[in-house]
């Protein structure tokens, strides 16, 4: 088992429900959103499903808008995705080098080589844009299988303007044969694109939206764990749940960094990893993210009363509030909200923040 936290992981603790949703939603050919702050396992989650999928009856295609800076990058990732999806890796590097040996030794229709070929050779980025997004739908229609698309950091389009978000949207209303799933972190502008009346995707895709991980999940999870012979005590256990509330990405790094500590400490003969363990784990992740927090706070702490409002729903704020508008402090809990700084039910998304703001912000300058 590869136990790492962020970056490329197949390991999924829970998450039955969602992945059944999703599931679900591919074979009814549904269209899906699925939105979450950053670290809450959103590819890790589509991933594991799309990786179930019969590759006989599917072809998965998978882009990350986040990894794009211009619609040209984003129209090659698209391109080089589709042929992926068909066994063909790099295509557009392939194409651009020794061409003619390249195609020799490819088993695909003529007509289809010459498709991808085109695109990429386009000069006018609207044009390129239109015939790469229409790439998927004839591999879906030529080759008789359902294209599943998954566009990561689906928010990030908006750094290329409402004109392109609506582009595609005209493009894939006519799509019968493609599925298509956006992920995204940015809440605020993810609820725009799909939730706004007037923006293009209204109605388009279902929400999904995922929080933490089930505590009987993640205990279960944590209970029949076994690293190497080494596992974790039960009121190791217990802390870690306490500490990380299901968080998907601090579950596994908390259960990470313990295990380290119990290696580097020197490990007993009991092979049981012990609360000091996950103490010092956690610790080590605080101290490390020291910077990233502190620049969130200040980031916060930037707008008149913003900050206090936010210590004041950690209860370590004893200063009087009364003089901040209601309809002020409405507005701020809400912008914190769509930050993805506090949860729909105003408990922060980061519970390790939560303990770095108890720890600094108590008897602080701030």
């Amino acid at each position: 088992m590869r136990i790492n936290a962020g970056g490329l992981s197949d390991l999924i603790v829970g998450r039955e429900v969602e992945q059944k949703t999703l599931s679900t939603y591919i074979k009814l050919g549904q269209h899906c959103a699925i939105v979450a702050p950053r670290r809450y396992g959103k590819t890790t989650l589509v991933n594991s499903v799309l990786n179930q999928l019969d590759k006989e009856k599917h072809l998965i295609v998978k882009l990350d808008v986040m990894s794009v800076s211009s619609i040209r990058e984003l129209c090659i990732q698209m391109v080089d995705a589709v042929f992926a999806s068909h066994g063909i890796s790099n295509f557009f590097k392939n194409i651009k080098g020794n061409a003619l040996e390249f195609l020799s030794r490819l088993k695909l229709d003529t007509e289809y080589i010459s498709i991808g070929y085109d695109i990429l050779k386009e000069p006018n980025d609207n044009e390129m844009l239109k015939q790469a997004f229409q790439l998927p739908e004839i591999f879906a229609q030529k080759y008789n299988k359902k294209t599943v698309v998954f566009i990561d950091e689906f928010g990030e389009m908006d750094k290329f303007g409402v004109d392109v978000i609506k582009k595609m949207r005209s493009y894939f209303q006519q799509h019968s044969h493609t599925v298509y799933i956006f992920a995204g972190s940015q809440t605020s502008m993810m609820n725009q694109i799909f939730l706004k009346k007037e923006n293009a995707f209204f109605n388009f895709a279902s929400i999904m939206r995922i929080g933490f991980i089930g505590i009987d999940d993640a205990q279960f999870f944590l209970k029949k764990l076994c690293i190497e012979g080494t596992t974790f005590s039960s009121d190791s256990i217990l802390k870690i749940l306490y500490i990380s509330k299901g968080h998907p990405f601090y579950l596994i790094k908390i259960l990470q960094e313990s295990y380290v500590d119990f290696i580097i400490k020197g490990a007993d003969k009991t092979q049981i990893i012990g609360v000091e363990c996950v103490e010092n784990g956690t610790a080590k992740i605080i101290t490390d993210n020291n910077p990233l927090f502190t620049w969130e706070w200040e980031r916060i702490n930037r707008k008149k009363h913003k900050g206090r409002i936010l210590k004041s729903l950690l209860n370590i704020d004893s200063g009087d509030n009364s003089h901040i508008n209601a309809s002020y402090k409405s507005q701020m809990i809400r912008e914190l909200k769509d930050e993805a700084v506090l949860n729909d039910d105003k408990s922060l998304t980061d519970p390790l923040f939560t303990q770095w703001l108890l720890k600094t912000l108590l008897d602080s300058h701030y």
